[in-house]
């Protein structure tokens, strides 16, 4: 239920509807009979699963996860409970007091999820401990194969976990507020502004994309790539544009290798690292 309240609260975000309200008439009533949030404080045992027909709640107190997990969902529509949360999870972890960062079992969550709301709540010394212990235990790899950056958590898989990755990355880009803002400010203006698609990921790869309000410019930086296309060619479309009345600076030198297409442009250039001004008139 948690989750479908996180999409109700973003789907009334995008188009302005009033879905939420339903998941918070349920909320209430969660913290009466599943999550005991009262006075500011968990006050029982969360339910990590409820039996309606036997009647059973299956506790999950002994799992700090739980806590960071359901925070992580309720951020945008009940922040002051996701906070209430956290902060149980890090006491039960005893975190802030020194006890030992430990990994039962080799799972990572805990740890991961502890830098993600160390960093939205602006807790750097905490964040620091955890990122430590992540870079100590976490495997941080650079694939030259595949010019991939990724974390393979000590598991002997040959493929890294998606979701451990992902939050991961997410502990490394936040800054204070990042996840909250994220959820309920979000960035409406880039589905109208200029926007680069059609880039041919993996082999191409983009380090950054952002559109320069004030200066009217889409500034864009390519890295390596996938070294076994270093140096072919390649293209990338920019949509919400006029073509007629944009100059394209690639390499700090005005280019003419674009062309325009169904009403966007297509910049043409090769594998490897590049920076790109689209200028718009």
């Amino acid at each position: 239920m948690s989750a479908a309240g996180l999409g109700l609260r973003l789907h009334d975000t995008l188009y302005g509807s009033d879905h939420n309200r339903v998941f918070q008439n349920w909320w209430e009533y969660a913290k009466e009979h599943y999550i005991p949030i009262h006075g500011g404080e968990v006050v029982g045992s969360m339910t990590m699963y409820y039996d309606p027909i036997l009647g059973v709640h299956m506790p999950s107190n002994h799992e700090p996860f739980q806590k960071f997990g359901t925070a992580q969902l309720i951020q945008a529509s009940q922040p002051d409970d996701a906070r209430v949360l956290v902060e149980a999870a890090f006491d039960q972890l005893g975190w802030r007091e020194g006890v030992p960062i430990e990994e039962k079992g080799g799972n990572p969550r805990e740890t991961i999820m502890g830098m993600v709301y160390a960093r939205e709540y602006g807790d750097e010394a905490l964040y620091g401990r955890l990122k430590a212990y992540a870079e100590e235990h976490h495997d941080p790899t650079w694939d030259e194969a595949s010019g991939e950056f990724y974390w393979k958590f000590g598991l002997d898989e040959p493929y890294p976990r998606g979701q451990f990755n992902a939050a991961a990355a997410l502990a490394e880009v936040m800054t204070e507020g990042a996840w909250g803002r994220l959820l309920t400010e979000p960035n409406l203006r880039k589905f109208v502004e200029p926007t680069v698609t059609d880039v041919d990921f993996p082999n191409f790869c983009l380090s950054q994309a952002v559109y320069d309000v004030d200066r009217r410019s889409l500034i864009i930086a390519s890295d390596k790539g996938a070294p076994s296309a270093a140096g072919q060619p390649t293209t990338f479309r920019i949509t919400n544009v006029d073509p007629e009345r944009c100059t394209v600076v690639a390499d700090d030198e005005v280019s003419s290798d674009w062309r325009a297409v169904d009403g966007d442009i297509e910049v043409s250039t090769s594998v490897g690292e590049h920076t790109f001004v689209v200028r718009m008139h």
